[in-house]
């Protein structure tokens, strides 16, 4: 068995070798927020793209059945008469049945929209018109190019076609584009905002699983992916593979694409031929079989676990080993295929075995799946082990609300105590030991030995911070302030630029931040910007330095010009500072502006001494002298004589 295993090891090291050899690999990349009327990202320049799915309505007075309580929504949209692409073909007469007599799609505009001249283009006969915080400016348009107002204040943008193909020749109300007004000499010539593509600059590589609406994915097959025609590509079948490839071409990023979990080995065949034939020849093209299939909050883990049962039945194993295990089986097979349509360039394919990253058992188990008669999987040319190793979700969580609701008491509204348990732990009675951050760094660890011993990279599909509520805190305001307030200050900058360095020194290789925009709210503070505005903020900030080596741009730092510093004691003595700003007990902080020096002087209680600094600097002299290039957080240590 030792020498199989040596074989196993020896095959899998050679392959991951090519790999490295073939195509260079990048260090950062970033998940993409899914695409939906009221995401800040605005990806593309023809904002219909992301409207929301048609609903039907009435008119109160005029239509039989309508009232004020369905008429905004008659809930008929399975009643819709809709083209292959999506467009709306005919609409009912006032007869009663069905209720409704118009379509209409929506944008909840995100707080940063945009406001001003929109154009909206058609091809088509019939009547468009438009509610809420779009006003239609009739003295401008014309046939096919409405002209609107938008003023994101007022709410919304509601457009509703109220008659289409008024003469029955098939002529109905289709293709329509919504365009800024300075967009519009860009046409059908342009895809993606280039404001959208200036905040990807970090990054080397584009996880589209949420583009791919991977989680309880409804796609089963090549023909019922969404497709470049299709009226937009917010629905439930996501992003056509087209347009993801033709942003990774554009931006020369590589790709991570998700494939739907009950996808067939056809449909995967014409996948890797459309990438082999569309996508750069110089990028590598990661592939993964769907998300997260340990995790019961998606569907596809019940779905691959009946497969599971279903291929191995009887026997000892339970139903989650055989759904870890024919996960590990379809990754594999997956891969075969894929390697086999770039058989002349198999290092630029990246096959991902994904596991959760404080459950090891899952990688080793997912790597081997013991229970298929072709394993290992890993022998299929899988090339490296993704995990998801976020920092701090167990601070949100019941067994530490009393906790952290207390911390939301204090004059700094509990961004000390929280900060210092992500960085050093010991702030929570059940905490982990060391922190957060000695947590994540843990599984890292734990992971990188069950990627070494089957020859494989370590990489994160997924990873940065994970402060928000669940359960109980989730209905806590005070803790959803707090830890959005917390994703917004100078200290999350430090805490990042030291996840991300000790994620490298671990011997972590691609990690996947999670995610690029997306604004901040009870379900979490996810994304390295909020808007599409935004051209600063912390973690942003230590993702650009760590994916390019450089400091961001002057011009980029908006917002910028203070930055924290934080000082945790350990013993008894005291810290000061020059400028005036910190004397320390346990913990302390101040704010000096982006770019100041900063000295810090340690003071030894009596009967005590020095032991040192650590973190930010790095001796044990008594005074430290800091340049504020960032945000800091500095270790003083003194102990008995």
């Amino acid at each position: 068995m030792r020498f199989i295993s040596f074989i196993v090891l020896t095959i899998t090291t050679l392959v991951a070798t090519t790999i490295s050899a073939d195509a260079q690999q990048p260090k950062l990349g970033t998940n993409l927020a899914a695409v939906n009327d009221y995401s800040p990202q605005l990806p593309f320049i023809d904002i219909f793209k992301s409207s929301r799915e048609w609903f039907t309505q009435c008119q109160v007075g005029s239509d039989p059945g309508c009232s004020s309580n369905n008429s905004w929504d008659t809930g008929e949209s399975a009643l819709l008469d809709l083209d292959t692409a999506g467009w709306v073909r005919s609409l009912p007469d006032r007869s009663g049945a069905p209720v409704f007599t118009s379509a209409a799609t929506y944008w909840d505009l995100p707080a940063q929209f945009p406001g001003g001249t929109y154009i909206v283009l058609y091809s088509g006969e019939g009547v468009i018109d438009y509610g809420l915080g779009a006003r239609f400016e009739a003295t401008r348009s014309r046939q096919n190019r409405d002209v609107i107002s938008v003023d994101p204040a007022r709410g919304g943008i509601l457009l509703r076609i109220t008659n289409t193909d008024p003469n029955n020749t098939g002529n109905y109300i289709r293709n329509i584009r919504v365009l800024a007004e300075a967009d519009e000499a860009l046409g059908s010539s342009t895809t993606f905002a280039q404001s959208f593509l200036d905040r990807l600059r970090p990054y080397q590589a584009l996880r589209f699983m949420d583009w791919m609406q991977t989680n309880n994915s409804i796609v089963s097959s090549w023909g019922a992916r969404a497709t470049p025609t299709d009226a937009r590509y917010s629905s439930a079948r996501g992003v056509p593979v087209e347009i993801m490839t033709e942003l990774a071409n554009l931006t020369d990023k590589a790709p991570w694409f998700t494939l739907p979990h009950q996808i067939d080995n056809g449909s995967v065949r014409l996948f890797a031929e459309n990438i082999k034939i569309s996508l750069k020849s110089t990028l590598p093209v990661y592939v993964e079989y769907s998300n997260e299939v340990w995790n019961d909050l998606f569907s596809q883990g019940a779905w691959v676990q009946a497969q599971g049962e279903a291929a191995w039945p009887g026997g000892t194993a339970s139903g989650f080993t055989k759904r870890i295990n024919f996960y590990g089986r379809r990754a594999a097979e997956i891969c075969d295929i894929w390697r086999d349509v770039f058989s002349d360039s198999p290092g630029r394919v990246n096959c991902i075995t994904a596991s959760q990253a404080a459950n090891s058992w899952t990688a080793s188990e997912a790597l081997t799946c013991p229970l298929w008669d072709q394993g290992p999987c890993v022998t299929h040319g899988i090339s490296a082990l993704a995990i998801a190793p976020y920092i701090g979700d167990y601070i949100g969580t019941d067994p530490h609300l009393s906790q952290v609701a207390q911390w939301t008491t204090r004059g700094d509204k509990g961004l000390e105590p929280l900060f210092s348990e992500l960085q050093f732990g010991s702030q929570l009675s059940q905490g982990p030991p060391g922190g957060a951050l000695a947590q994540s760094f843990g599984w890292i660890t734990e992971n990188r030995l069950v990627a070494q011993q089957h020859g494989v990279a370590l990489i994160a599909y997924e990873g940065g911070q994970h402060l928000v509520g669940v359960g109980n805190a989730s209905n806590n305001g005070a803790i959803t302030t707090l830890f959005t307030a917390a994703n917004r200050d100078s200290q999350m900058e430090s805490l990042y630029n030291d996840y991300l360095n000790g994620w490298n020194a671990r011997g972590g290789g691609l990690l996947m931040h999670f995610t690029d925009i997306g604004a901040y709210s009870v379900f979490g503070s996810w994304g390295a910007l909020e808007e599409i505005g935004q051209q600063s903020s912390p973690k942003y900030n230590a993702l650009w330095r760590y994916g390019l080596g450089t400091e961001p741009p002057a011009s980029d730092r908006r917002g910028s010009t203070q930055v924290r510093l934080t000082i945790h004691r350990v013993g008894a003595g005291i810290v000061t500072s020059s400028p005036a700003g910190i004397r320390c007990g346990s913990t302390c902080s101040m704010t000096p502006t982006r770019g100041a020096r900063v000295i810090l002087t340690a003071k030894p209680a009596r009967n005590t001494r020095f032991k040192g600094w650590s973190r930010g600097c790095r001796h044990s002299r008594l005074r430290c002298s800091i340049v504020m290039s960032a945000a800091k957080v500095v270790r003083a240590g003194f102990v008995r004589r």
